[in-house]
């Protein structure tokens, strides 16, 4: 059902939240807004359900195996991990209300006995070592500030030969416009992410080995066609700016557009890895 944006609740202060507390709070507010939902079209990242899908089959993840969605926003993945594959679930996420959100919608669906959603710091699990055999995490360690500590703690509450699924923004600096830098650039997956080869080294340095790398360049440009259009039919129905927005609707489909346009030059795309500890 489309949604009424101007009747939406006004959207977060970025530039007050994301100074007052940091990143991870400002995101997840974000994140949590239905005009932002609207936006991205019910898909969190690119590619939705069927890279969600790939990841975890690059990773090897069977039904008997407990996974750990960190970063679990919405709860989508978690629950379809536990559906399509059967296994046990437990996502943790930083935003209260996505957390209260998820658990309701696995209830709703008859998985409640199968997958548990908990409020958490991808930066300091609540979890104890060896606890899971696998982790997925989805477009979300590139706006984690300590992307080490984030690493190093899936490394930790993963059994020896246990397996992670990585699926992110990956951005080359050099050759992104000004415009896709700071905080609005930040909480877009964009002004934080790093190339693939710096994910791999990450990886190694918290004692994974790594053993697919594939690129997702056209879920990535989809996704941002599909943000673009949508902004330009907010603009038709005469939607000029939502309420305490930092950027007006012609200047958020400007940007869409130059992310699109370093989608496809290459400076900015999507990638699944996959390893194993």
């Amino acid at each position: 059902m489309p949604i009424d944006l101007p009747q939406m609740a006004a959207f977060p202060a970025i530039d007050e939240l994301f100074e007052s507390a940091g990143p991870k709070a400002c995101c997840a507010a974000v994140y949590e807004h239905p005009a932002v939902r609207w936006l991205l079209g019910g898909e969190l990242h690119p590619g939705g359900e069927e890279t969600t899908l790939r990841a975890l089959e690059l990773a090897g993840v069977r039904a008997e195996d407990r996974l750990l969605d960190v970063a679990s926003g919405s709860g989508a993945s978690a629950l379809l991990a536990a559906e399509r594959l059967g296994c046990e679930v437990v996502g943790i996420e930083y935003g209260s209300e996505a957390v209260r959100a998820a658990s309701a919608e696995a209830e709703a669906r008859g998985l409640a006995d199968r997958v548990k959603f908990v409020q958490g710091d991808a930066e300091w699990l609540p979890f104890a070592e060896a606890e899971f055999d696998a982790v997925l995490c989805e477009c979300s360690l590139c706006i984690f500030p300590a992307k080490q500590v984030a690493v190093a703690e899936m490394r930790r509450v993963l059994r020896d030969d246990g397996r992670l699924a990585l699926a992110d923004v990956i951005a080359d600096h050099d050759r992104l416009p000004d415009a896709l830098a700071g905080p609005l650039a930040l909480i877009a997956c964009v002004g934080d992410a790093l190339p693939a080869t710096g994910y791999e080294s990450l990886l190694k340095g918290a004692g994974f080995r790594v053993t697919a790398v594939e690129p997702r360049l056209a879920d990535a440009g989809r996704m941002a066609e599909r943000v673009r259009d949508r902004l330009r039919g907010a603009r038709l129905v005469g939607l000029d700016r939502l309420e305490g927005s930092p950027i007006d609707t012609a200047g958020a489909i400007e940007l869409a557009g130059l992310a699109r346009e370093a989608i496809d030059a290459g400076a900015l795309g999507y990638v699944i890895f996959a390893a194993r500890a």
